[in-house]
């Protein structure tokens, strides 16, 4: 199949097959799937690519429709009426123009996470069909002002209880929040390194005094696990939103789920001049007229390994993204302040 087959020449174009590694159509792979998928055994051994999943195709036609359904336009008059959403609205500016404006392939096991997030919505919205005083899986909206024009922002809270003015999102996840790690300097007691993860060596080294470094395990508090920045964001935004449309919430909470359990934490939500300062910045990111800069956050440069517009990206930029550029961004700042 050839791009000219789509009705549109930018945006998501279909589906790359799990075991062929050909473009496929969407209605093309839902009905491969409705009929048990493809096997390894379909192919001469010589046709068959290296990194084939060996059991054949895993998918099922319920979870390639819940992929579609779940999916939202990427260009055209339908897009903007839907606006620019939370997630879009917080996550890479240049992600979102580039899917725009170049078609892009995605294997269905890479749009699992598309399927997997519907689970607890479904769920979250039944139980609020039972419950006066829950609101689930409601699209509410807001108008913003940026480079000249009115944009309106849209978001779909997973969970309000309008009672207790709380907001709950839910985020199935492969790696739960881990207890909060604190190192401090035992002599000065300035905090060393602050965050989740542990420090796999021996010693700890330490800026603050004399002694220069510690054993990290005797400079080491546990606390308790904290919600990632990122999820802070988005239901802070969402808290405003709400409350633009005249429902009151005073506080919110994530639940983290995995295949072992959930994980529940009560989260402070940034205050009011602080979320609209970010929206405004964001939406300035994603309506410039030029295309928006490659990411170089190393907190948020993640999102490269799992970007669809991660080759055209890096062809535009002249270079490798993700986490090496981030880290090449990061020593050259260091640097910088150095005095280098």
């Amino acid at each position: 199949m050839t791009q000219n087959e789509h009705p549109s020449k930018t945006g998501f174009q279909g589906f790359i097959c799990e075991v062929t590694a050909e473009p496929v159509l969407p209605a093309e792979c839902l009905a491969c799937a409705r009929k048990g998928g493809k096997s390894l055994s379909d192919l001469p051994k010589h046709l068959a690519p290296p990194n084939a999943v060996r059991t054949g195709c895993t998918m099922t036609a319920p979870i390639i429709k819940g992929i579609l359904n779940n999916l939202r336009p990427d260009n055209g008059e339908a897009a903007l009426r839907l606006g620019l959403t939370v997630t879009t609205l917080l996550g890479c500016a240049r992600k979102a123009r580039l899917k725009q404006e170049q078609p892009y392939w995605l294997k269905p096991s890479e749009l699992w996470w598309s399927y997997r997030g519907q689970l607890l919505h479904n769920v979250a919205a039944q139980y609020a069909k039972g419950d006066e005083q829950a609101i689930a899986e409601q699209r509410f909206s807001m108008l913003v002002q940026a480079n000249g024009r009115m944009v309106e922002i849209t978001g779909q809270p997973d969970l309000v209880l309008t009672d207790r003015g709380v907001l709950v999102d839910y985020k199935t996840t492969k790696h739960m929040p881990q207890p909060w790690k604190t190192y401090t300097c035992p002599v000065t007691s300035e905090v060393i390194r602050d965050s989740q993860w542990t420090v796999r060596t021996k010693y700890i080294e330490c800026p603050f005094c004399e002694d220069g470094r510690h054993v990290a395990k005797d400079v080491l508090v546990l606390g308790k696990p904290r919600a990632y920045q990122g999820h802070i964001q988005q239901v802070s935004v969402y808290a405003v939103m709400l409350r633009e449309n005249g429902i009151p919430v005073n506080t919110a909470e994530i639940v983290y789920q995995d295949m072992a359990g959930q994980l529940r934490i009560p989260v402070e939500l940034l205050p009011t001049e602080q979320v609209w300062t970010l929206v405004e910045q964001r939406v300035a990111a994603h309506t410039q007229l030029e295309l928006p800069g490659v990411i170089t956050d190393p907190d948020q440069s993640w999102e490269c390994d799992y970007c669809p517009a991660r080759s055209a990206c890096e062809r535009l930029h002249g270079g490798p993204v993700g986490k090496a550029l981030a880290a090449e961004q990061n020593e050259a700042q260091v640097l910088k302040e150095l005095g280098y």
